[in-house]
């Protein structure tokens, strides 16, 4: 950030990083290192057998269980035993308020200062973003990587030489963002089409694209040449996608998770991870093909489960809790709508319309994706501060004109 702003930023970046010590330390001394969901105790599971044994392996043989991004952060914390869980979740914390400040540049960058402070602040106070940063689940970094890809794709679109800095924050950050969740290769790919739209198929923006081609192959190869010598398979993602599908679309599906079946399934018993995998992805398809209509019912319950204004977990569904997670949701959802009614009006202004494409189109991609596997709120979280950056442009009226001074802005301010 320039001088000018960097006050501002950093007030934000404080204010969400006291909300989230505060919230972890609180949890830490009513529960200490008791981990609530089976996902956390897998990761730190691959963690510490990492740490403790050399491998990234579950205790019940696994080796692609999960993709190796947040395992491999976990490690850092997993040789002090359960003091670690405690360190990462307060480097979560500090990853939470990294994404506020952020979210802060970006629409500071794009709309000005009234802009950049409404996203800041909402991303700040994220009840959610809050909450997340205590359990050892994806969400809080991929939320940091989903909204500095963003950032990145919107300098490169919306400025007419951006540095390169842009370039390489795209070729980098797309692959750890596979790495970390595997349907994030989708959105990617759409993203460098939309990117190469935005860029009128430039000859620089083409070179550019092969080159995040060529990147993405270079960081997933280590990742496949592993999977092959522990599994004897090119697991380019994870051995979990099949496991996921059948959850979403099996005979036993409601829109929610219970991979009980994994343990009822007696042919499961005697294959290995690859083709468990690959066996459960088959009948899901089947199942799929069998009865569409069940599916596309599934998929509105699903798209419930996800957008849901109180949480699905019924121990949080009323109260305090309930009222500010669904004044919170509603508050943006509504102020988003809006801007990006404002952005619809405003088709002279191409970085506007550059702005909210790249917002928008990770928040539909990701629906469609849980509407497909399984719905749930925690899969929403990481977009909600791109609905929150949605929001500010609800602050532009007729006399602003961002598009003026978003080139200087994007080009002056840093993160």
């Amino acid at each position: 950030m320039s001088d000018k702003h960097l006050p501002l930023g950093w007030l934000i970046f404080a204010a969400a990083l006291l909300l989230r010590l505060a919230w972890v330390l609180t949890c830490w001394t009513a529960n200490g290192p008791s981990l609530e969901f089976d996902d956390e105790r897998l990761h730190w599971d691959l963690a510490r057998n990492l740490i403790q044994h050399g491998e990234m392996v579950s205790s019940d043989g696994r080796y692609a269980a999960r993709m190796p991004a947040y395992p491999l952060f976990l490690s850092v914390f997993a040789g002090f035993g359960d003091a670690g869980i405690l360190l990462a979740r307060l480097a979560q914390a500090g990853l939470g308020a990294a994404s506020a400040a952020m979210a802060y540049w970006l629409a500071r960058a794009a709309l000005g200062r009234a802009g950049g402070l409404l996203a800041g602040l909402l991303v700040a106070f994220d009840p959610y973003a809050i909450f997340f940063a205590n359990l050892l689940l994806t969400e809080v970094p991929f939320t940091l990587l989903l909204l500095g890809l963003t950032a990145c794709a919107w300098r490169l679109a919306a400025v007419a030489r951006p540095a390169w800095g842009a370039f390489a924050g795209v070729a980098v950050l797309g692959p750890t963002a596979i790495m970390l969740r595997p349907p994030a290769a989708g959105w990617l790919f759409l993203l460098w089409a939309l990117l190469l739209v935005m860029r009128g198929f430039s000859r620089r923006a083409v070179v550019q694209t092969a080159a995040f081609t060529g990147i993405l192959v270079v960081l997933m190869l280590p990742w496949g040449l592993r999977n092959q010598a522990a599994l004897g398979a090119w697991a380019w993602l994870s051995t979990n996608g099949g496991v996921t599908l059948y959850d979403a679309l099996g005979p036993q599906a409601n829109g929610s998770s219970n991979q009980t079946f994994i343990h009822e399934l007696p042919e499961l018993s005697d294959l290995d991870e690859v083709a468990r995998d690959r066996l459960l992805r088959e009948r899901a398809w089947d199942e799929l093909r069998r009865d569409p209509g069940r599916a596309w019912r599934l998929a509105g319950v699903k798209f419930l489960r996800t957008w849901s204004l109180v949480p699905n977990v019924a121990d949080y569904r009323e109260g305090a809790v309930a009222l500010a997670s669904a004044a919170y949701t509603l508050l943006v959802l509504i102020l988003a709508g809006v801007g990006l009614l404002r952005c619809l009006a405003r088709w002279a202004r191409p970085t506007t319309i550059a702005y909210h494409a790249l917002l928008w189109l990770p928040v539909v991609y990701f629906t469609l994706v849980h509407c497909l596997f399984i719905g749930s709120l925690r899969y929403r979280v990481p977009l909600m501060p791109l609905l929150a950056l949605a929001a500010a442009t609800a602050l532009l009226n007729g006399r602003d004109t961002p598009d003026s001074s978003a080139e200087q802005a994007a080009s002056a301010d840093r993160p």
